[in-house]
């Protein structure tokens, strides 16, 4: 399971941390002043929109979180 937070000052920015990892950079992660708590995202490698379970445990594993971007923009049909 993935623990995701949002940037409060740039809401494109977000960071996801494993449920329960207790490591040095994830405590950061959930104790930080410009973070805060979104949801949590199940860890059964399906990607979904804007989130990649691959890359995630990829950086966690390496960095102890993940850092990511999502921009929502609304389309026009174009006909």
């Amino acid at each position: 399971m993935f623990e995701i937070y949002r940037s409060k000052h740039n809401l494109h920015h977000y960071v996801a941390v494993r449920q329960g990892d207790t490591r040095e950079n994830a405590q950061g992660v959930r104790e930080s002043q410009n973070l805060s708590f979104l949801t949590k995202v199940a860890d059964n490698g399906e990607p979904r929109i804007a989130f990649d379970p691959d890359a995630a445990e990829s950086r966690i594993a390496r960095d102890g979180f993940y850092a990511f971007a999502v921009t929502v923009e609304p389309r026009e049909h174009a006909e």
